[in-house]
């Protein structure tokens, strides 16, 4: 429920639109607030930002949460904003294992087992690695059921058919790390996970129309070296005319959301 006027709030996905419903108490009415957001966060900081919280997006209709990533803080968020409750179909997309992308999963995947009664779906392309990490927390095969193709297609009844569409990235030696392209109801996007480039292919989707948007992880620091993606950097792969299409995720302390968007780019808000 949403404290206030606001006395619940769904997010529908259309066919050109994502929309959020408030249904409000004004004069016992519905009023219809629209945004085209395609993504909704839990949270938008980077690893040591703890104020903004592990970044981490979803998209929800009806009994269906679909998941991006689910570092440390974000089971918590997850039950702070109350969006596990009746959650019959559960998708949780991994871009790679850090914690801060990781640190929650096992706690989300036994809240589904156990209280939900809901096998979740997770889909990561490294199937060994996987396999690993969750039999390292104590999640047994049983409890989730892992999809390791780098391209998914799925329908789900309530969010509607979509693809996946898993592209390696340049973020760390250590791990595999993964960006997704993601084709949902007509509209596609780009979410790059943790990375400090963004590709030619990406930018000629953006740039031909076949991708509608991308988040993008990016930080104040510019040193040679970084693992993130800087602003300074940011600017020089994407010209002017294509920077409102662009959103700004993951961010350190060393910047803000004013230099972010007196470059022309836009940031992600998280959900409350």
């Amino acid at each position: 429920m949403v404290i206030g006027i606001a006395i619940a709030a769904v997010v529908i996905a259309g066919p050109k639109l994502m929309v959020i419903a408030v249904c409000t108490a004004v004069g016992g009415g519905i009023s219809i607030l629209k945004e085209e957001k395609m993504l909704h966060f839990i949270g938008m900081g980077s690893a040591f930002n703890t104020e903004k919280g592990n970044t981490s997006a979803f998209i929800k209709k009806e009994n269906s949460l679909l998941l991006i990533d689910c570092g440390g803080t974000v089971f918590h968020r997850l039950q702070e904003l109350k969006l596990l409750e009746g959650i019959q179909n559960l998708y949780i997309i991994i871009t790679h294992t850090h914690p801060d992308h990781v640190g929650s999963l096992g706690d989300v995947i036994f809240y589904s087992y156990y209280i939900l009664q809901c096998i979740p779906n997770l889909f990561f392309p490294e199937k060994e690695r996987m396999e690993g990490f969750l039999k390292n927390i104590g999640v047994s095969s049983e409890m989730v059921r892992l999809h390791s193709s780098e391209i998914i297609d799925w329908n789900d009844a309530q969010l509607g058919k979509f693809r996946i569409e898993f592209l390696p990235v340049s973020h760390v030696d250590t791990i595999p790390s993964y960006g997704l392209r993601m084709n949902l109801n007509e509209e596609s996007f780009y979410y790059s996970g943790d990375a400090n480039n963004i590709s030619s292919m990406v930018m000629n989707r953006l740039m031909n129309g076949d991708i509608n948007r991308i988040y993008q992880d990016t930080c104040g620091l510019d040193y040679e070296g970084n693992c993130h993606l800087s602003l300074a950097k940011l600017c020089g792969i994407v010209p002017p005319e294509y920077r409102s299409k662009v959103y700004c995720m993951h961010l350190d302390q060393h910047i803000t959301e004013r230099e972010i968007k007196e470059k022309g780019f836009q940031v992600v808000e998280v959900y409350q």
